[in-house]
C-alpha cells in the first residue's frame, strides 16, 4: 500500500477533528460546560482519549475553537445570504425560516447556540472577547436589508440597527419555544410526520410575526 500523502493526511486529520467537535456539542448540551471533560468527548467521538489531547491540550482550547467556529459559520452564512438580490420582505420572512428550521434539521447545534453565551466566562479573560461587537457585525447585513427596505417605502420608518436586531430578537425567542415545543413533541410519542407538521405551521408564524413590524402603518 502506497503511504499517504501530505494532503490525504490533513484531510484525515480535520476529519478527526470535525468528528471531536462535533462530540463536544452532544457532550455540552448534555451536561453543560463545568461536568464535561475530555474523555467524555472521546467517548462520545468514539476515538482514543489521547487523540483528542493531540489536538486539543485542554477542555478550554477546545470548546473555544469550537465556539469561534461556529460563529464564523453563522456570521458567514448570514452575510451570504443577505448578498442574495431578493424583495426585502421576503428575503426577512425567509431567512426566518430557514434560521428556526434548523431546530427541527439539527436540534443538538441549536441547543449549543443557545446555551453557550452563557458560559464564556469559563473560555475568555474579561475584556478579551466582545460579543457586542460580534452581534454588530452579525446584525450588519440584516441592518442594510432593512435599509434598503426603508428607502423602497416597504418597511416603515426607524432605526435600521434597531429593527435588525429586533427582528433577530424575535427569532431567537422563537427558536427557544421551538425546541421546547419539539422536546414536548417527542415525548408525546408523536410521529416524524405529525412532528414535522406542527414544527412547520410554527416556523410559518414565527416568521410572520418577526417581518410584521417592518410593514409601513
Amino acid at each position: 500500500m502506497s503511504p499517504r500523502t501530505d494532503k490525504q493526511n490533513e484531510l484525515i486529520r480535520e476529519q478527526r477533528k470535525q468528528e471531536i467537535l462535533q462530540a463536544a456539542i452532544e457532550v455540552y448540551v448534555a451536561k453543560g460546560y463545568s461536568v464535561a471533560t475530555l474523555s467524555d468527548i472521546a467517548d462520545q467521538a468514539g476515538l482514543a482519549h489521547g487523540l483528542v489531547y493531540y489536538y486539543f491540550k485542554n477542555k478550554k482550547r477546545l470548546f473555544r475553537e469550537l465556539y469561534e467556529s461556529m460563529m464564523d459559520q453563522s456570521l458567514r452564512f448570514t452575510t451570504e445570504y443577505f448578498e442574495q438580490d431578493a424583495p426585502v420582505l421576503e428575503q426577512l420572512r425567509n431567512y426566518a425560516l430557514l434560521i428556526c428550521g434548523r431546530v427541527i434539521k439539527d436540534p443538538q447545534t441549536q441547543r449549543f447556540y443557545m446555551r453557550i453565551g452563557l458560559d464564556l466566562h469559563h473560555l475568555y479573560e474579561p475584556g478579551e472577547l466582545s460579543p457586542f461587537e460580534w452581534m454588530k457585525s452579525f446584525i450588519q447585513p440584516m441592518a442594510q436589508a432593512v435599509d434598503n427596505g426603508i428607502r423602497q417605502g416597504v418597511v416603515r420608518q426607524g432605526d435600521a440597527n434597531l429593527m435588525a436586531m429586533q427582528f433577530w430578537g424575535a427569532i431567537s425567542q422563537g427558536m427557544n419555544y421551538l425546541d421546547q415545543l419539539l422536546q414536548d413533541l417527542v415525548a408525546q410519542g408523536l410521529t416524524e410526520t405529525e412532528i414535522s407538521s406542527i414544527m412547520n405551521e410554527k416556523f410559518r408564524q414565527i416568521a410572520e410575526s418577526a417581518v410584521s413590524f417592518f410593514r409601513p402603518d
